[in-house]
């Protein structure tokens, strides 16, 4: 009876060591998450002149600069390219606006499309007085969310796929 009493304190405080040391080693993980060593470590490359996070007005000037130096941008505008043909060209202006979160495990991007001569006759019009339509920016956008891993996928067209499949049934 004995043994049993002292096998099962030794297994409840071996438990209790092990549940200790896997918070200890998740809030660890949480810590360095919205960190400059955290995307480093991620991403294999120096990050230079990015401050904390909390030295930012806004979290999305952060990872907007962290997202810049591990060329996160680039791979968006590459994906719309090879998606929907958008390319910036003397006609074609893109930006890209991205979003990032210490708790997520990837980034939001949202590509902006402007066709230049639609501006011009926006700038024009507005300058005129005139009233500005939607019709008439030549704006178009696509949202692209490229995870930590490389993954990209178009959040839409998942919309899209879920409709049309609700439909269907």
């Amino acid at each position: 009876m004995i043994y049993k009493t002292i096998t099962y304190h030794i297994l409840t405080v071996f438990f209790l060591l092990q549940c200790t040391s896997v918070v200890n080693g998740d809030e660890k993980q949480k810590a360095e998450r919205g960190t400059v060593e955290f995307f480093e470590k991620i991403y294999n490359i120096k990050i230079s002149g990015v401050k904390p996070i909390e030295e930012y007005s806004d979290p999305d000037q952060f990872f907007t600069s962290i997202a810049r130096q591990v060329g996160i941008p680039k791979l968006a505008f590459k994906a719309v390219e090879e998606k929907y043909g958008w390319k910036a060209s003397e006609d074609v202006f893109l930006n890209a606006v991205v979003k990032g979160s210490p708790v997520d495990d990837d980034w939001g991007i949202m590509i902006f499309k402007f066709d230049k001569k639609s501006i011009e006759r926006m700038q024009k019009d507005k300058a005129a007085g005139k009233p500005i339509s939607k019709d008439k920016m030549g704006m178009e956008m696509k949202f692209v969310v490229i995870d930590y891993d490389g993954k990209i996928t178009f959040p839409e067209e998942k919309k899209k796929e879920k409709v049309q499949n609700s439909d269907e049934n």
